[in-house]
């Protein structure tokens, strides 16, 4: 099995999703719009989904990786109700319908807190830093000197806080208290756009340059 991280851009938002092997097929990080085609097509099985957060681009395909590889899903409990009613992406005139995800195995994670957690033969420290949307996880894995943060951190920028259940507060607090202090060399995931690092973003990022929220 191919031991290398994977990426699949999908969906009109180009929304990252991000593959990695477990112990019995993939690892799936986010799940938009096409690849549930694209993971039949290249005959890979997924056992673990992780969702960063519940906005429609970013779980367009949850409900049927979950029905289709029977795979568990995974994300914050602040995000059930989006997750089961999804909304917004009417508002960008996008055809389809987004598929409400009903099997959902919240993360132990507390509000605006941190917690050590496993699956699938990795180890994680997760991050909840709500502000972008209620639900949203980093998943930071130490070993790998990587983090999976959806749309928290960007090369360069940083999440919409203008949006239902944003808040500039909450996202700037949550990457300055948990995210700046990685390692710098901790290369940054990101839900939409290239990869970055926490050293470049601490350096060079001009949301998080500023001295207060």
């Amino acid at each position: 099995m191919n031991q290398e991280l994977q990426t699949f851009v999908g969906g009109p938002l180009q929304t990252n999703a991000y593959l990695f092997p477990g112990e019995e097929g993939w690892v799936c990080v986010d799940a938009p719009q096409g690849i549930a085609a694209f993971l039949r097509e290249k005959k890979m099985r997924v056992e673990t989904l992780l969702l960063t957060h519940g906005h429609f681009d970013h779980i367009w395909d949850a409900a049927q990786l979950v029905s289709e590889h029977r795979a568990v899903a995974y994300g914050h409990p602040a995000d059930l109700p989006i997750l089961r009613h999804p909304i917004g992406y009417q508002n960008y005139g996008i055809p389809g319908k987004c598929a409400p995800l009903e099997q959902l195995t919240p993360l132990p994670l507390p509000p605006h807190g941190l917690v050590r957690w496993g699956c699938s033969g990795h180890e994680f420290i997760l991050y909840h830093i709500p502000g972008h949307c209620p639900g949203s996880v980093a998943y930071y894995e130490p070993r790998c000197a990587r983090l999976f943060g959806g749309d928290i951190l960007f090369a360069g920028g940083v999440g919409r806080w203008d949006i239902p259940g944003g808040s500039r507060q909450d996202l700037l607090e949550g990457i300055r208290r948990y995210l700046l202090p990685l390692p710098p060399q901790t290369t940054v995931y990101p839900g939409h756009g290239r990869p970055t690092t926490i050293g470049v973003e601490r350096e060079t990022n001009p949301f998080l340059r500023e001295e207060g929220p």
